[in-house]
């Protein structure tokens, strides 16, 4: 299935293989003969048809000879290709060889003489284009206006424009969004002067000059209104929404940022602003690092700040991931195992080692459950470090795994070395390395050995044994952290466990003690222990866990109920289910309530699954067999 200028053709033109230095398992760009190195976007929203109306205008220099350039796409209707000059080019849409061909189309596009030139690619995107979440205005907040946002990591973007979709390839864009009027569209780079009205749309012009990955190219388009939530940061909410989001941020990012900067040893804050738009709860992820415009769930406002260290989170991405990238899927750990350690960094600063040590503990209970999860779902070569994932979507591949064991080696390497300075002198010197580059994990190790060349230590470092061991890493966490809040939750958690009751108070507690408190229970049940039903309504008469508005209290709430087979859970979970869509979430309650009532399970996925992005309601569809 070929198309050429648009037109249907047998057999594919012959072209030399890509090569192995500019080739990614999950790209057919030619990176390594023509690089792009400045993306023009314009993009007009229609919310009738479901599509974007889109003109990509692509610098592409030739790095040695080539007679085309190659383009990662993805259910993207092509309409024509021209030159500098307003010439149309010789253009093809071929189907890529396995395992590539699971992941998108190649556009191959001829290329003049020159060094460099500038292709204008005029396309639509159709229902298909993964990238794109459409809500109707039913599905919103505020119940008046359709809405639609992109989110294009791992492998979307080619969903959205024609581009080199890898993360090993960089480069500034601008971007303009012409929608209807009263909508707002932001976009994930600096405003560009003040919208432009035409009849009855407005278009908004972004610039991003920091050259940053595809997947980062980003915009939402709501009746959305803004306020100020720091001296760099302003928040973008539905009308409805935007008073509590401005409770939940106000003065908190601006700390967050000057802590994070502490911690990677100075490094320069590159971006201008930092700013958050809110997305509905369906949104697949916490919160996404678009660069001058983090996405965040409303989901995560639960109206006590209890939360935040997902913002915290997002915003150490604007050193590690946007700015120091890692160059293959399979190095993911190095985007969300640091950002995961800088971060509880950064709030040990703000809130106490005791904070820091409680949100480990957390961090190493997320760490088992996604073992769990992912041994009985038959994939135990996904719990390493550094996976081998070539053949599968890297959204596939997704778990905490890179995030809480990424982050518990570094903590390891932090008692390997001699405590947080070191860390932090290192970071300093590896952000300096590698800012604006995309690199391997074995770049990382190399430039840690060189760094810390004089520390006796790092003879110590079973390097394979993190990097590609399954499982649980040898390392006792609780070792080494300040257990004060940890205990408190252990405690409570035994309490329970060995009696059925408690009277330890627990008014003071924080949401993280009751997301660790839940942990214990659900690993005890995990671990073959019986939780009985009389004992989970005590918990609940107790403390009214069905009533938190704590998301993740919520979430580990119904597991439990679910893991232990109690039938007054039912209608909790399925009630979280039709409210939420962060995989993390409802990927493991589903695979739990499917466990406890399949045909219940399915049902409920069949009534959600238009409310959920594409990424979540296919891996979804796979756990509960539905294809």
């Amino acid at each position: 299935a070929k198309k050429e200028g648009g037109q249907p053709k047998k057999k594919p033109a012959q072209r030399p293989a890509t090569s192995v230095k500019g080739s990614c398992p999950h790209s057919v760009a030619n990176f390594s003969e023509a690089l792009v190195e400045r993306i023009d976007l314009q993009l007009k929203v229609d919310f009738e048809e479901q599509v974007l109306q889109g003109e990509c205008k692509l610098t592409v220099r030739s790095i040695k000879p080539a007679p085309h350039v190659i383009l990662d796409t993805l259910a993207l209707a092509i309409e024509s290709v021209t030159d500098d000059n307003g010439e149309p080019v010789h253009w093809e849409v071929e189907e890529s060889p396995p395992p590539k061909s699971n992941f998108g189309q190649s556009l191959v596009i001829a290329l003049p003489a020159s060094k460099t030139t500038t292709l204008s690619i005029k396309y639509k995107t159709t229902e298909k284009s993964t990238a794109l979440q459409w809500l109707t205005k039913e599905q919103t907040q505020g119940k008046q206006y359709p809405l639609c946002f992109t989110q294009s990591q791992a492998i979307c973007g080619r969903s959205l424009l024609p581009c080199q979709d890898t993360p090993s390839v960089k480069a500034p864009f601008t971007i303009s969004v012409t929608v209807p009027e009263p909508l707002t569209a932001v976009a994930s780079g600096e405003p560009s002067g003040d919208p432009e009205s035409s009849g009855n749309f407005r278009t908004f012009r972004y610039e991003q000059k920091v050259p940053v990955m595809s997947y980062l190219i980003a915009i939402v388009v709501a009746h959305l209104e803004s306020c100020q939530i720091g001296p760099r940061s302003k928040c973008y909410a539905e009308p409805g929404v935007i008073h509590a989001a401005q409770k939940e941020f106000q003065d908190i990012v601006e700390d967050f940022i000057l802590k994070a900067q502490e911690v990677v040893g100075g490094a320069k804050y590159e971006w201008g602003s930092y700013n958050v738009a809110v997305m509905p709860s369906s949104f697949a992820y916490g919160g996404m690092e678009n660069p001058n415009c983090t996405f965040m769930s409303a989901s995560l406002i639960p109206g006590d700040r209890s939360l935040t260290p997902t913002l915290a989170h997002e915003i150490v991405h604007s050193w590690i991931g946007n700015l120091v990238t890692n160059a293959f899927w399979k190095d993911f750990w190095l985007n969300e195992g640091f950002t995961r350690y800088i971060e509880r960094r950064v709030l040990g600063k703000i809130f106490g080692p005791a904070f820091r040590g409680l949100l480990l503990l957390v961090g190493y209970n997320d760490l088992i459950k996604a073992v769990d999860m992912l041994n009985q779902q038959g994939t135990p070569g996904l719990t390493r470090l550094e996976p081998e994932i070539d053949e599968i979507d890297p959204d596939d591949a997704f778990s905490r795994v890179p995030y809480e064991k990424g982050s518990l080696f570094l903590f390891y390497l932090e008692q390997i070395v001699g405590g947080e300075q070191q860390m932090t002198d290192w970071l300093g010197a590896y952000v300096a390395a590698f800012r604006e580059r995309s690199i391997e994990t074995e770049d990382c190790k190399q430039h840690f050995l060189k760094f810390f060349k004089g520390v006796k230590r790092i003879k110590e470092i079973d390097w394979e044994h993190w990097l590609h061991g399954e499982g649980l890493p040898d390392f006792d966490l609780s070792s080494y952290v300040d257990r004060s809040l940890v205990d408190e939750s252990r405690a409570l958690a035994d309490s329970w466990l060995n009696t059925s009751t408690s009277d330890v108070e627990t008014g003071h507690m924080k949401a993280q003690q009751w997301m660790l408190f839940l942990d214990h229970l659900i690993n005890a049940v995990v671990a073959g222990t019986s939780i009985s039903h009389d004992t989970l309504a005590s918990m609940e008469s107790k403390y009214k866990l069905s009533l938190t508005k704590n998301v993740e209290v919520s979430f580990r709430w119904c597991l439990l109920g679910c893991k232990c087979k109690w039938p007054v859970c039912l209608d909790w979970t399925e009630k979280f289910l039709a409210n939420h869509g962060r995989g993390v979430y409802v990927k493991p309650l589903y695979m739990a309530l499917k466990a406890f009532d399949a045909e219940r399970a399915i049902s409920v996925f069949q009534q959600n699954r238009n409310f959920y992005m594409t990424v979540v309601t296919r891996q979804i569809a796979a756990c509960l067999g539905l294809g």
